[in-house]
């Protein structure tokens, strides 16, 4: 008995080892370090020491522009900056993610080259119901009342009366939206500003619009990535809106006709007469 439960462990003692063997004769993956998350960060969030750590990541799984561990390089040389986006934990720091060196505020650290922040008041109707969120894409418009001259009434009653809305501005980003630079939550929330990213020229057109009448924004889908289109959009005025100056203009058309009417006013009637020249 005492041969054969002896046999036994030999067995399995040979197996375990071949089995070990086999298994283990692999040689190892390249490994690198990379730096990742130790904890979820929101954007804006300045990155310090204790927030990231160093992990071992296979050579042929690498992440394009992960910060790479140069020998025995320390958290404090890389770990620096605000994020520009949610970052959650174990996810791995690419240099695109990190702003500056964790000086300044958010907004300034956030604008890429050659971009402004300009911010504008709105109201729950001029925000979409509180729906625009940091991040989003919007059409700027302006609704404006438009001065016209007595003795160009009549020529520009078939095209406008008194007000015009148009698109000013196309596909801009929110950067904030009161003093929140991030999404917070999936619910509406109203501001009284929403603060734009802009170049030069689109934050005078922005200022300029502002102070001729209100701004609206339009929010754009998620998927719409199209470009700004080359023709702006055509503006609409009250006369394309309202059936009522539509036939105000067409009267006054007819009155004006060659015929030269004479428009005669008898109480409560109005007549034009047909004169001669």
């Amino acid at each position: 008995m005492l041969i054969v439960i002896g046999g036994g462990f030999l067995i399995a003692l040979t197996v375990a080892m071949l089995v070990q063997a086999t298994l283990g004769g692999k040689p190892d993956e390249t490994k690198i370090e990379v730096l990742v998350a130790a904890r979820s960060m929101t954007t804006g969030a300045e990155v310090k020491p204790m927030d990231v750590r160093w992990q071992a990541w296979p050579e042929a799984a690498m992440i394009p522009n992960a910060i790479i561990r140069q020998e025995n390089q320390k958290i404090e040389d890389v770990a620096k900056g605000r994020l520009k986006r949610d970052v959650s934990a174990g996810e791995p720091i690419v240099q695109q993610a990190l702003t500056g060196d964790g000086k300044g505020n958010i907004l300034a650290n956030m604008l890429d080259p050659g971009k402004r922040a300009i911010a504008i008041k709105v109201s729950a109707e001029s925000m979409v119901g509180g729906f625009i969120s940091p991040g989003d894409r919007v059409d700027v418009v302006l609704t404006h009342q438009v001065r016209i001259n007595d003795s160009a009434r009549d020529a520009a009653r078939s095209i406008i009366d008194r007000h015009a809305t148009e698109t000013v501005l196309e596909n801009v980003k929110i950067l904030a939206v009161d003093q929140m630079a991030r999404k917070d939550g999936d619910e509406a929330k109203v501001g009284r500003t929403v603060t734009l990213e802009v170049d030069g020229s689109q934050a005078e057109k922005v200022a300029l619009a502002g102070a001729m009448g209100d701004l609206s924004l339009t929010l754009r889908g998620l998927s719409d990535a199209s470009a700004v289109s080359d023709v702006p959009p055509a503006p609409t005025t009250d006369v394309q809106v309202s059936a009522v100056l539509q036939q105000v203009a067409e009267v006054t058309r007819d009155s004006n006709g060659a015929g030269n009417m004479v428009r005669v006013y008898s109480r409560d009637t109005i007549v034009n007469v047909p004169v001669r020249r």
